[in-house]
């Protein structure tokens, strides 16, 4: 397969990804006209944030794998050969391990569904279990992911989307349609995952192959993993964080959020900056010009993107979604949902950008700090809006948009700062 640029790469993944977007709106329409939102749905949301605490480290595998198979790459073909077997066998360590690991906490994370009533807790078990193979499979969806966009094959990987996209879709509409059980979504995503995961094994089948070996580059690897996990967990937990402060409000909450959410963060699932931007500021050693060139353009992009969905809000969610089960109610939340994180659209576009920049120049323990501030900012934020002022659902992505101001601004500064310092 013929090596990608990245402005042709950012054009047909965009194509792309607005047909796996326009799949995954199929499939949230049917799920909002065929059963509507109600406790179990609320159940599904939160076994989805669940699970999520242990996809960061597919995550963190996914993003440490591109620099260093880049540098690999440009070094020598066999070099990159046998990182690429590295990270496999890492990949398979780590992905029994948290299965194992995810099964044994489960008691222990379900807490945090503080508001939940026994029946609900009862739905959220029965789905976070059905969300295991899901899980397991993405290690492994995501590594093949990584070694194709390290060789600038960038559209085979959103391929593998697509075909995620296409297939949880059919799997939903048609199992909500037979049997209106809501046990078919969390059974729908697992089956869609098989499929997609053995379209990413084909497509990357000629790097199938393990290895181990200890070196300066391994060991780097693991320093990476230490500190990527706290990034790339910063985003967990701020949606457990809105997670468990929704938890108290009413029914419906949890899913209009997540509603509210997935339709804010259109653009960024279009795009996909951050996944194609990564080869690119690695090849220019994350140099700050071409890192303030993307961040202009991100900055212009998002902002009208965040002025268009707070003002239309209320249009897009009732021509998506105002149809069978989907009730005034249901509308109304998520338009508050939807319109109050669009302010976050900028920030969502920049800290992807941001943390591969500290990625790349090694010096992540600084992000640390940051991070568990900005953790501690939307703990304050969310109680403040949640608790204290009682602004109901549109207190969450108020919560959310004071911590990602915080993320952002101060890692910018650092890496300002960072730049400065080197200059002689």
């Amino acid at each position: 397969m013929k090596q990608e640029k990245v402005l042709d790469a950012i054009l047909r993944s965009s194509a792309i990804n607005i047909a796996a977007r326009g799949f995954g709106y199929i499939k949230n329409v049917a799920i909002a006209i065929l059963i509507g939102f109600n406790a179990q749905t609320d159940a599904f949301f939160m076994a989805l944030t669940l699970i999520g605490i242990f996809f960061t480290f597919a995550d963190v595998f996914d993003s440490i794998g591109v620099p260093n198979l880049v540098r690999a790459r440009e070094e020598s073909r066999e070099r990159f050969l046998r990182l690429s077997g590295l990270l496999l066998t890492f990949t398979t360590i780590l992905a029994v391990l948290l299965i194992i690991i995810s099964i044994f906490s489960y008691p222990l994370i379900s807490r945090i569904a503080i508001g939940f009533t026994e029946d609900k807790k009862g739905y959220l078990a029965l789905y976070f279990y059905l969300l295991l193979p899901y899980l397991f499979l993405n290690f492994f969806f995501h590594h093949f992911g990584a070694i194709l966009r390290s060789e600038r094959l960038f559209t085979p990987y959103f391929i593998g989307e697509l075909i995620f996209s296409i297939f949880s879709c059919i799997f939903i509409g048609t199992g909500l349609y037979i049997y209106k059980n809501p046990a078919v979504l969390p059974i729908s995503l697992s089956m869609a995952q098989v499929i997609a995961t053995g379209y990413m094994i084909f497509a990357g089948k000629k790097h199938l192959r393990v290895a181990f070996f200890m070196d300066n580059t391994t060991k780097e690897i693991l320093r990476q993993f230490f500190y990527l996990t706290t990034l790339y967990g910063v985003g967990h937990v701020f949606t457990i964080i809105d997670k468990a402060f929704a938890s108290i409000l009413p029914t419906k909450c949890i899913t209009a959020l997540s509603y509210g959410l997935i339709i804010a963060s259109v653009p960024t699932g279009i795009l996909k900056l951050g996944q194609i931007v990564i080869t690119s500021l690695s090849e220019a050693d994350a140099g700050i010009k071409k890192l303030n060139f993307y961040v202009k353009k991100i900055l212009l992009i998002s902002s009208l993107c965040a002025i268009v969905i707070f003002i239309f809000a209320p249009i897009l969610v009732k021509l998506l979604l105002g149809y069978g089960r989907f009730s005034h109610e249901d509308l109304m939340l998520t338009v508050d949902a939807a319109k109050y994180y669009a302010l976050s659209l900028p920030c969502m576009f920049l800290w992807p950008i941001f943390y591969r920049w500290f990625q790349i120049k090694n010096t992540l323990k600084f992000v640390f700090v940051v991070s568990i501030v900005s953790v501690l900012v939307m703990l304050c934020a969310d109680y403040l809006f949640v608790i204290r002022l009682k602004m109901g659902i549109i207190g969450i992505p108020l919560g959310c948009l004071a911590a990602n101001i915080t993320l952002c601004v101060f890692s910018y500064l650092i890496i300002i700062r960072s730049e400065k310092s080197r200059i002689p």
